[in-house]
């Protein structure tokens, strides 16, 4: 398994397109838009190329939580409480992985093929011990994203 991760990681770094891809996709994400351009670059490199096809089960409900992530290319659908929505580039699913482990309160599935960058709540947590201002600043992204849930889950 850590010969595969090194080699989707040196894959990283030579396919130039997928990076600018990825950056682009976390750039126009609404959880790191403030982050720099080295600040990007750095996220980026902490994760994991996904490829994933049409129809594949990327997270499934109740399953134990433990990554976060990022759809670069590609469409996918979450499903929570019965309700679907389908997304696209720049859309992220996943994220209280990175504050909890609690069970996935949702599913995503693959509505086309596509690809996604995977952050585990390691790659992560060492990230933000080697960058610790990169390392404050996801973490107020990430409660800025918990209080615009909890306050779409009070308009309900």
């Amino acid at each position: 398994m850590g010969q595969s991760n090194d080699n989707e990681r040196t894959e990283l770094a030579v396919n130039p397109l997928y990076m600018m891809e990825g950056m682009e996709a976390l750039k126009a994400s609404s959880l790191f838009g403030q982050l720099n351009g080295t600040e990007l670059k750095q996220l980026f490199q902490a994760g994991e190329r996904h490829p994933f096809q049409d129809g594949e089960q990327l997270l499934k409900q109740g399953d134990p939580l433990d990554a976060f992530w990022v759809v670069v290319t590609g469409r996918v659908e979450v499903t929570k409480d019965g309700s679907s929505i389908e997304q696209g580039p720049s859309t992220f699913f996943g994220d209280r992985a990175l504050v909890s482990t609690v069970p996935a309160p949702l599913s995503c599935r693959a509505v086309s093929e596509g690809e996604a960058l995977r952050f585990s709540r390691a790659s992560l947590v060492k990230l933000s011990r080697q960058q610790p201002a990169l390392g404050v600043k996801l973490l107020w992204a990430l409660l800025e994203q918990a209080h615009k849930g909890q306050e779409a889950d009070a308009e309900d």
